[in-house]
């Protein structure tokens, strides 16, 4: 399996371990979101979401954030009630 993260920079002393661990995991969060946003976005303009949810990786309302996030961050400001999504 190969390594995503390189956690050879984790320091030595456990307190700070955890203060680098946490402060790794908000970065990691903070350039995934656009990824998830565009994910459910997209299965969600390809009338997939249903599928998406499925997988339960997020609540509903988390997904429903994301697709928030991902219509406004394009742009396309499409209305969900409009039956393409």
């Amino acid at each position: 399996m190969t390594k995503i993260l390189d956690l050879g920079e984790l320091p030595k002393d456990p307190i700070e371990q955890l203060l680098w661990l946490s402060g790794v995991l908000d970065q990691v969060q903070t350039e995934l979101h656009p990824a998830w946003a565009t994910a459910y976005g997209t299965a969600r303009l390809t009338g997939r979401l249903d599928e998406a949810e499925a997988l339960g990786l997020h609540s509903h309302k988390r997904v429903m954030e994301f697709t928030r996030r991902w219509n406004e961050a394009t742009g396309r400001q499409i209305r969900w009630g409009d039956r393409r999504g």
